[in-house]
C-alpha cells in the first residue's frame, strides 16, 4: 500500500473518525488529487534511497 494512502487513513480516521478503510469525501477528494499531482510529475518516480 502506498504511503499516501496511510497516511491520508490515518489523518481521516483521527480528525473525522472513519472507521477501516473508509474515507471520508473530503479526504478521498484529497488522496485522489494527490495521486494525479504524483502522476503528472515531470520528475518520475523519485527513490527514497538516494
Amino acid at each position: 500500500m502506498e504511503a499516501a494512502t496511510l497516511i491520508v487513513r490515518r489523518y481521516c480516521r483521527g480528525v473525522h473518525g472513519t472507521r477501516g478503510e473508509t474515507l471520508c469525501p473530503a479526504c478521498a477528494a484529497l488522496l485522489e488529487y494527490a495521486r494525479q499531482r504524483r502522476d503528472r510529475c515531470p520528475h518520475g518516480e523519485i527513490d527514497s534511497h538516494e
